[in-house]
């Protein structure tokens, strides 16, 4: 190996020809100054904590602003403003993608933490976390919060008498407290089938003797989705509907569901020969404003599991990436060193030291 290596001296070295070499300024001291960005990267090159730091939080913070903006009181007041958002937002976002194309484009992608990789990620998750936003947000919003909305915009009525009061009475309510003593009627209840059952019950009154008689008009139902058998029989909707103590119920809000329901009254109507004028349809309760309030507990939990499980998966997606970019950069300096160093100058020693 020492031959090969005194192979690889010039000739004349120590020689008057050395001299030239020596006194040279582009072969001698003048590479001293040559920029230290011409220099090949050393394998243990920190990441660029900035790239991986907006690479986590940037998307996170899109997901839960148009979670937010599509799920709470914004959409429901100035339904305007909340799609502005959304739009400002898809549109940081449509930016970032035509600066990573463009970082692309100038073939910096393959440098880890300030090229063109960060840039792509950035932009892909940021599109991720913006679909998933506003699907999520937007599930939100029409389970928990504009029932929520709705039910509190509605009006609170307490002492109804099922056997005297009429459904057209009582149109704009939204939370209901009967009478004491009032009861579900399950000998009339009926389920109608449509690839789910929709269940119905009427709400009736006991008299003092424990008795229920037959009302001339059922304008109550307490409603269900796949809680009893297809006849209705083994009505089990709700968690209070065999509970003697209660006798509340807050109002359906769900207007998809309404026309099954009206059906499932219709077919009892038919098959009891019962009387119900303007049927309203209600969850069997305990306490209508705790029953209420759950709708706004369950839209602020979401939120929370949200932001929590984006957070987590985005951090693992991070974590990846940034361990793939490494190995992609490591992988550059596998190639020759003449093809790594930039410099002309550098390139011509390095092919005389290397052979």
């Amino acid at each position: 190996m020492a031959s090969a290596y005194l192979n690889r001296i010039p000739i004349g070295y120590g020689s008057a020809q050395a001299q030239y070499y020596q006194d040279h300024p582009s072969m001698y001291g003048e590479l001293g100054k040559t920029p230290l960005s011409e220099y090949p990267r050393r394998h243990n090159r920190r990441m660029n904590s900035m790239s991986m730091a907006l690479a986590l939080f940037v998307p996170w913070l899109l997901f839960v602003t148009v979670f937010v903006a599509m799920s709470f009181s914004l959409r429901y007041k100035f339904p305007e403003v909340a799609y502005l958002i959304v739009g400002l937002c898809l549109l940081v976002i449509i930016t970032v993608g035509f600066h990573a194309l463009a970082t692309f484009r100038r073939r910096t992608a393959t440098h880890v933490g300030h090229g063109g990789n960060w840039y792509i990620f950035i932009f892909l998750t940021c599109l991720a976390a913006w679909c998933l936003g506003l699907a999520c947000g937007c599930q939100n919003f029409n389970r928990n919060m504009q029932p929520y909305f709705d039910l509190t915009n509605l009006n609170l009525y307490s002492a109804v008498d099922v056997t005297r009061i009429r459904g057209q009475q009582v149109m704009d309510a939204g939370r209901m407290v009967f009478k004491p003593r009032s009861q579900l009627e399950f000998r009339y209840a009926v389920g109608f089938k449509n690839s789910d059952t929709y269940c119905v019950a009427p709400v009736s009154r006991r008299l003092v003797n424990g008795s229920l008689p037959r009302l001339l008009n059922y304008d109550f139902w307490a409603v269900g989705i796949n809680c009893c058998s297809e006849d209705g029989s083994n009505f089990q909707c709700g968690d209070h509907y065999n509970d003697k103590q209660a006798h509340a119920g807050l109002r359906l809000m769900r207007d998809d569901y309404r026309p099954f329901f009206r059906l499932a009254v219709q077919q009892a109507q038919a098959a009891y020969n019962i009387k119900s004028t303007h049927p309203i349809f209600i969850h069997w309760v305990l306490d209508p404003v705790l029953a209420m309030n759950e709708y706004k507990e369950t839209g602020y939990k979401s939120l929370m599991l949200g932001m929590f499980s984006h957070f987590s998966v985005q951090l693992c997606l991070v974590a990846i990436a940034a361990m793939n970019f490494a190995k992609m950069d490591f992988a550059n300096f596998d190639a020759p060193v003449t093809e790594r160093l930039q410099n002309p100058l550098l390139q011509r020693v390095a092919t005389i030291v290397v052979g």
